[in-house]
């Protein structure tokens, strides 16, 4: 096994800064793993058993740190993001417009329309759910017809189908 690459002088005064400036607990386990090693040596294997993270990722974090430096450690992305989105999401709410304008002007919009409309528009089939998915983030959500008036009143109905429509008698 090759030696270790030193990090550089003063880093473990430096770790102990960030260490305080620390904001999330992933971040403090970052700055952790580098201190650790800068200020006593320790291997990957105690670093990992004493923070909890993967032998690797502590390896892979010396790596980074001795190439990158400190950046590596505080406010890093995840890897959460839209890497496979068909549209950005300017491009999604110029999609939806025409299907909201249509919707004010009274129009019912069913996903359908939407998902053959979204498959002309990116050239290939997409699953219904991704079409759901883009409505939810656009906030729109499913309304359907309620299937009765909420101020019906039996009583009257049945009233009135009885005072006006009352069947004729048979002719003779």
């Amino acid at each position: 096994m090759r030696p270790q690459a030193p990090f550089p002088a003063n880093t473990a005064a430096r770790m102990r800064q960030l260490l305080k400036q620390a904001k999330t607990v992933p971040e403090a386990l970052r700055i952790q793993a580098i201190l650790m090693r800068a200020s006593s040596a320790s291997s990957p294997q105690e670093i990992a058993a004493a923070t909890g993270l993967a032998i690797n990722t502590i390896r892979l974090l010396h790596s980074k740190f001795l190439r990158q430096g400190e950046s590596i450690l505080v406010d890093c992305p995840g890897r959460g993001g839209r890497r496979k989105a068909k549209l950005s999401k300017a491009d999604e709410a110029a999609f939806l417009k025409q299907f909201h304008d249509a919707a004010e002007a009274g129009k019912v919009i069913t996903v359908d329309e939407i998902k053959q409309a979204f498959e002309n528009l990116v050239g290939h089939a997409v699953n219904v759910s991704s079409i759901y998915r883009l409505m939810a983030r656009a906030g729109w959500r499913k309304i359907v017809p309620r299937p009765r008036h909420p101020k019906k009143k039996p009583d009257a109905e049945e009233g009135f189908k009885k005072s006006i429509w009352s069947p004729s008698p048979p002719p003779n």
